[in-house]
């Protein structure tokens, strides 16, 4: 599998997005604040552990 730079996965339970594209990525969580969100902890994964999740770019739809 290769993760899609931008794209929103599930990783352990948590949302994160991919920072770049490629089988072997860095994801940075997706924090929910009060009025935005922001990215926290940056970390390095293999992108078979990800799951792609639902976009609103692509309409609710998860991105193939």
């Amino acid at each position: 599998m290769t993760a899609k730079q931008g794209h929103k996965y599930l990783f352990e339970g948590v949302e994160v997005i991919a920072m770049e594209s490629g089988r072997i990525v860095h994801v940075r969580e997706i924090v929910i604040g009060d009025v935005w969100r922001q990215l926290g902890k940056r970390e390095l994964v293999a992108a078979s552990m990800l799951a792609p999740l639902p976009m609103v770019y692509f309409a609710g739809q998860v991105p193939s």
